[in-house]
């Protein structure tokens, strides 16, 4: 009698998001009238629920929409979910 064994082995990538603007200012005016609440001001991710995005205020002069992903990237382990 034969005994066979088989091994698989399971390999993960893990994304990493990259903030950055790849689209000219007339391809994220266009892209941005595709999605309910425009794009990240940080990347071009179009931002489609509320849940995507975070009101980020860099100063007290405004707000722009930062994609969750971008406020991971810039705020490692800080939840987007502010109480106030």
């Amino acid at each position: 009698m034969t005994t066979t064994t088989t091994t698989t082995t399971t390999t993960t990538t893990t994304v990493h998001h990259k903030p950055g603007i790849t689209l000219t200012i007339e391809q994220r005016r266009a892209k941005s009238r595709e999605h309910k609440f425009g794009l990240c001001e940080y990347c071009d991710t179009g931002l489609d629920l509320r849940s995507d995005f975070i009101c980020h205020t860099p100063t007290n002069r405004g707000f722009k929409l930062m994609c969750n992903a971008c406020h991971e990237y810039y705020n490692p382990g800080r939840s987007p979910n502010f109480e106030f």
